[in-house]
């Protein structure tokens, strides 16, 4: 029998996770927040619960590792690196590991080239900030990956300010000093700026994209050339935002007043301005390299409406983008990193993609509801599919938790509510009694995937909830509950062979409505992290308006538990 090799990712500050990759293939991931149920899950240390947990799922001890890989931010990831293999030796009671640092973008280029099927590529990472080069952070870089090689290009370089989004100075024009007015930032930390700017934590980006769409931009974007520069355009603090602070001294307006009458039109022009400098630099990096393929990772790859845009107009052949873009996927990266140290080069697949997470047998879930004191049935696949898209049709919402859980933070179906796309009310509905979150905030469709382009007008192929296209004009009407303002919608197609369950869910939801269309949210409700057990799932069942909880064959409907609640 062939030798196995495993080697461990591990990521530290927010969105702290760890993954395993076997035999160069991604095997296993999660995000620590899903476990400690603590969202981003920001501590400067190793987690160890999430490391157990993953060791434990995949039948693991940590002697069979061949290496560990670990990656920071905002640090040089090798200062930190034999401290950190002290206390991982220590808690595993280890004389000794193979143990490597991977800097933060490099981990980034890793997660995303070694998850797509490609063998030549160009590799662009975008965040709000990577590891520290000299007293400066990383904000964009550029790889190329060639077969067996991956090597860095061009890197750009974020002036470090501090960025805590209860100071106003870091975002109001005017009480900006102006030495931070003239420092270079991170085309992500731009978007931050004004997410913070709009009332929202930079982890809350997402709502300044969802309101987006209600405006219009306040400033003619095109004025800003990205073009012919590569990584060497000029992007800092006050850009943007001292137009802006002249558009509120002609109003007359108090600045909270001011951003309070123009919220959504704030939103457009940070959009609109992401959306133009994404397409001029990578249509420029594209006619640089001359390469067909493109692999996209870190937190503003994470904007779907973006996303969709770049691929439109960058006019590369395919491109793809790991589902965990974020920081969470950081330990994907590092695996890779590690793998690529102590066992040679890893594979390009995607294959293993995205669910990578824990699962649970029916013995802890049928314990779990004992536990709870409900009622349920057990039911076959098929049945279970009817009876869903039954109570779907009738306009309840239902709860699911079934195989491993995705990577990434969207729900892609195993840790998901589901509800009936064509009613327009059940946004209000979910926003009032289950999700508990903004009005202006779409929900996405899943759809099948043979489906998918004739409801929506995609670039390509959307198995990840990353692209936002158009409804396309026949379906605008009929799928009223996840058609956004602006006619988009973030799709997630699903095969049968990825998901046999949820395809024929859509299918037999498609003889009673017409449409292989559902509604699809994540399992949670504002503020905390996707559920990840089957208790995480009960809880949320009963504290919420969910109708029906499917957690793998086990059914459970609140109205027959009405005597139990």
């Amino acid at each position: 029998m062939p030798q196995e090799y495993y080697t461990l990712g591990i990521h530290i500050g927010h969105d702290r996770g760890a993954s395993i990759v076997k035999n160069g293939v991604l095997f296993a991931h999660l995000a620590q927040d899903r476990l400690d149920r603590i969202k981003h899950s920001e501590f400067p240390d190793i987690p160890f619960e999430t490391i157990d947990a993953l060791l434990n799922y995949c039948g693991l001890k940590v002697t069979e590792l061949a290496a560990v890989g670990v990656s920071y931010v905002n640090v040089e990831v090798d200062r930190f690196t034999p401290e950190l293999k002290d206390i991982f030796c220590a808690y595993y009671n280890l004389q000794n590991i193979d143990f490597f640092g991977v800097s933060h973008h490099l981990a980034h280029a890793l997660s995303t080239y070694y998850t797509s099927d490609f063998d030549r590529a160009l590799l662009f990472i975008a965040d709000g900030a990577g590891d520290a080069v000299g007293d400066k952070l990383e904000a964009e870089s550029v790889f190329v990956a060639d077969g067996e090689e991956i090597y860095e290009v061009e890197k750009r370089l974020h002036e470090v300010i501090l960025d805590l989004p209860s100071r106003p100075f870091l975002y109001n024009y005017a009480l900006m000093n102006e030495t931070d007015r003239k420092k270079e930032i991170s085309i992500a930390k731009k978007y931050e700026q004004f997410t913070n700017l709009l009332g929202f934590s930079h982890f809350q980006c997402g709502k300044t994209m969802g309101l987006s769409s209600y405006g219009r931009p306040m400033i003619d974007v095109r004025s800003y050339d990205f073009r012919g520069r590569g990584l060497s355009y000029s992007l800092r603090c006050q850009d943007l935002l001292d137009k802006i602070h002249d558009l509120k001294l002609a109003s007359g307006l108090s600045y909270p007043d001011f951003v309070r009458r123009e919220r959504a039109n704030l939103a457009s022009t940070v959009q609109a301005f992401v959306e133009h400098a994404l397409i001029q630099i990578v249509a420029d990096l594209r006619d640089r390299f001359n390469l067909e393929n493109l692999c996209l990772a870190g937190g503003l790859f994470l904007n779907c409406v973006a996303n969709h845009k770049l691929i439109e107009h960058a006019l590369f052949k395919r491109v793809h983008i790991v589902p965990a873009a974020g920081d969470d996927g950081q330990s994907t990266g590092a695996a890779f990193g590690a793998y690529l140290q102590a066992c040679g080069p890893p594979k390009r697949t995607s294959s293993s993609l995205p669910f990578l997470g824990l699962s649970h047998s029916s013995s802890s879930i049928r314990r779990s509801l004992e536990n709870f004191n409900l009622k349920y049935r057990e039911l076959e696949d098929l049945e279970m599919a009817q009876v869903l898209a039954m109570e779907l049709g009738r306009g309840r919402v239902v709860g699911i938790l079934r195989g491993r859980s995705e990577m990434g933070p969207r729900a892609l179906c195993h840790r998901s509510i589901l509800a009936d796309s064509r009613r327009p009310d059940m946004k209000q509905h979910l926003n009032a009694h289950v999700k508990f979150r903004e009005v202006f905030r779409p929900y996405a469709p899943v759809v099948t995937w043979e489906d998918q382009h004739k409801y929506f007008d995609l670039k390509q192929d959307s198995p990840f909830m990353l692209l936002a296209a158009t409804v396309r004009p026949a379906y605008r009407d009929l799928l009223g509950a996840i058609t956004h303002v602006d006619n988009t919608a973030r799709v997630q197609a699903i095969s049968r062979e990825k998901d046999p369950f949820v395809h024929s869910l859509l299918r037999e939801f498609e003889k009673l409505s017409g449409v292989p269309v559902l509604l699809n949210t994540s399992f949670n409700v504002a503020g905390e992290p996707i559920v990840e057990t089957p208790h995480d799932a009960i809880s949320t069942f009963l504290s919420t308006g969910i109708d029906v909880l499917a957690l793998e064959r086990f059914l459970v409907d609140k109205a027959q538990n009405t005597d139990r609640l």
